[in-house]
């Protein structure tokens, strides 16, 4: 069943505007999560993710790994904690190679939204990851749900 247009509007929202997601990945055959600033590529197929080998959670970004990212709207003072929209997305890790044009367009559709960071992406233990949807899960309500699936991406980009 498509989204309906409330629905479709969440995801844009919570895609476009939020500045962090949660990210979990598996690191030596446990769970680890990490919160990173992220953007939305201007399609709607992927996430862009700047993070730093120093952390735990990078050791979980590699070609091919499984990853889930959780957005949602603030949780601020006496907001029921079961009526926060959140959207949760899953797919595989893709790293671009450092260098190439495909990077230097990830970098700069980064720092549009975070300029403050242009000295952070040039440092040498920084890199890009590319999180393609595969799909996820919209909650608008307690008990209001949807999935999201490639066509969800594609009324976000004005297909049908």
């Amino acid at each position: 069943m498509p989204m309906t247009p409330v629905q479709l509007d969440a995801v844009r929202h919570l895609l476009t505007g939020s500045r962090v997601l949660s990210l979990a990945l598996i690191v030596e055959d446990a769970p680890v999560i990490g919160l990173l600033p992220f953007v939305v590529t201007p399609d709607y197929r992927a996430l862009v993710v700047h993070a730093s080998s120093l952390a735990r959670h990078t050791k979980g970004l590699h070609d091919g790994a499984q990853f889930d990212a959780l957005l949602h709207e603030p949780v601020v003072g006496d907001v029921d904690p079961l009526r926060v929209r959140r959207l949760t997305l899953r797919g595989p890790v893709h790293v671009p190679e450092p260098g190439t044009p495909a990077h230097d367009a990830l970098r700069r559709l980064y720092l549009q939204k975070y300029p403050e960071a242009e000295l952070m992406t040039t440092l040498g233990d920084f890199a890009f990851y590319v999180l393609p949807i595969a799909g996820g899960r919209l909650v608008t309500d307690f008990g209001a749900a949807a999935n999201v699936t490639q066509d969800t991406l594609a009324a976000l980009r004005g297909e049908d």
